[in-house]
């Protein structure tokens, strides 16, 4: 047990002897590294780490109290020129209702301070410091457009400070804009967003703005989903208002965008045109089945809340019409003459003899000029254009023309051709001959019957009498049954004319509302440039 309490010992003493003289000449070894970087070459001190920056900003910041109110000029009489740039790096948002456009944006200021210049070699070869902005003058650069309650919405970074007194200070920001929004185009339109940044308080005189490029920063953007980015231009603007003799100078920048037209087409346009098209339906359904009038307003319905929902992304404006809201207008007013026109056919085609009376305007028109130029046929009809008249005819007999087509007249006329005096003269009947008349049959057919007719009409006594009476009762039954039979063929070709002219405006309806459709959807969206250039591949 002794033994090894002795064994243990040795070896730790050992270890100690061994490891701590190697120790200590790896510790003497890295402070010696350290204290050879530490080492001022001018001088051959020792310099502890921070305290040449410590004392450079000790001495900048110390040198000049009030540095950051007074203006770093070198002669009070004479303009700091301050150069102003920009770096776009996301268009956030486009509000077309309120018109703001919410950037995030990063600025650049540059100008020179010689009061924050210093000699590297005395401070260890430090050619920048970074300053916090509270501690040296910076120009008060605002937003002039800005549209946020935070005036001023930067983040006050640090200011880059070089050696030569050089200052550079680029604080980032996310800038709400006013935007004058231009809907005339929409959804195939060009915007450009102004940002005019100036001095708030400092006139030409004191601060000369200037651009620090031709063109804005847009290596770093990241690509909007609605909006493409056609580039950003610096314009530099110099102002005098009679308060003043000396100019206001501004860096104004203009972004320049396009919209992509892919979701409004799909979600407006599209719908818009397929909703139209199914009107067009409208004229083929038939009458009879009751769903024409309710299918004509269902479709005017749809177009009215589209409407609505398209109105609600635009601005409450006068200045312009939105080409899309010309186009909506146009397809409107077609569906509400289409359903006006609807319910003039079911008016129509519901008429009968007993409440209308078809006048000789509709007749010319819906029976023979529309028919005529929609190259309609009618059974048993033929149809004449405006330019086929019959020569110097009154009214009266281009009527009886007309008349004289029809199939029910024609009837009519067989029907009762050598039938005079309400069939109350036999032998006229008689003389006359078989002409196909039912009187007349009946006549025909006592001449076959051993002279009965002739002894009825020339007897004398009781029996003739009767028998003349009792035929007169027969053709009184026979003329009432004819006149019947007559007025349900002219009641039926009445109805059947009141329907072929419903028949008409339907063709006519379905034709011009066609033509109406294509004609208005190319000439309203014809009007976009964009239009032109994206979908139809005009480059205007």
């Amino acid at each position: 047990m002794a033994f090894h309490i002795h064994l243990r010992t040795s070896i730790i003493i050992v270890f100690i002897a061994v490891f701590f003289p190697v120790e200590a000449q790896l510790r003497n070894t890295t402070t010696n590294e350290i204290e050879a970087q530490l080492r001022n070459p001018a001088t051959n001190e020792i310099v502890k780490p921070g305290e040449y920056e410590r004392q450079l900003m000790d001495d900048l910041l110390s040198k000049f109290p009030f540095r950051e109110f007074a203006r770093p000029a070198v002669n009070e009489s004479e303009s700091l020129v301050v150069a102003m740039g920009m770096a776009l790096q996301q268009i956030m948002d486009v509000d077309e209702v309120n018109q703001i456009i919410t950037t995030n944006i990063w600025l650049t200021l540059t100008w020179t301070d010689e009061t924050l210049s210093w000699n590297e070699s005395e401070y260890g070869g430090i050619s920048s410091i970074r300053l916090p902005p509270s501690k040296i003058w910076t120009p008060d650069i605002l937003l002039y457009n800005c549209a946020n309650e935070n005036f001023d919405s930067t983040y006050h970074s640090n200011v880059v400070v070089s050696s030569t007194g050089c200052c550079e200070w680029i604080p980032p920001g996310i800038f709400k804009s006013a935007c004058s929004i231009d809907v005339t185009n929409f959804p195939w339109d060009n915007q450009t967003c102004k940002l005019k940044f100036g001095s708030w308080t400092y006139d030409g005189g004191r601060i000369n703005l200037t651009k620090l490029d031709e063109e804005g920063d847009i290596s770093a953007f990241k690509t909007n989903g609605e909006w493409e980015l056609n580039g950003v231009d610096v314009l530099r603007n110099v102002v005098y208002y009679p308060c003043c003799k000396d100019p206001f100078i501004d860096i104004t920048f203009q972004i320049r965008l396009t919209r992509k037209t892919l979701y409004y087409a799909m979600n407006l346009v599209m719908p818009c045109i397929l909703i139209s098209v199914l009107m067009l339906l409208v004229f083929t359904l038939p009458p009879d089945t009751g769903e024409k009038l309710s299918f004509a307003v269902t479709i005017l319905l749809s177009l009215t809340v589209f409407m609505m929902i398209f109105t609600e992304s635009l601005p409450p404006t006068s200045d312009s019409t939105p080409m899309l809201s010309n186009y909506f207008s146009a397809m409107l007013i077609m569906v509400a003459m289409a359903v006006v026109l609807t319910m003039t056919i079911l008016n129509f085609h519901h008429r009968n003899p007993d409440t209308h009376t078809m006048s000789y305007l509709v007749k010319l028109v819906c029976l023979d000029w529309l028919p005529w130029f929609l190259h309609m046929s009618r059974p048993g009809h033929t149809f004449k254009g405006p330019f086929k008249n019959s020569g110097n005819l009154s009214n009266q007999e281009m009527e009886i023309e007309m008349l004289d087509q029809s199939p029910g007249y024609r009837r009519k006329m067989a029907a009762t051709s050598g039938y005079q005096n309400n069939g109350r003269t036999p032998l006229a009947l008689h003389q006359q001959g078989p002409t196909g008349v039912i009187g007349v049959r009946y006549a025909s057919y006592h001449e076959q019957q051993e002279g009965l007719m002739d002894k009825t009409i020339i007897g004398r006594d009781n029996q003739g009498i009767q028998a003349r009476d009792k035929m007169d009762n027969v053709l009184d039954e026979l003329h009432f049954m004819t006149e019947r039979f007559k007025k349900n063929d002219d009641d039926e070709e009445v109805v059947g004319d009141w329907k072929f002219a419903a028949m008409v405006l339907d063709r006519f309806g379905l034709i011009f509302f066609s033509i109406y459709l294509v004609i208005a959807t190319i000439v309203i969206l014809n009007t976009a440039p964009n239009f032109r250039k994206e979908v139809l591949g005009i480059n205007v």
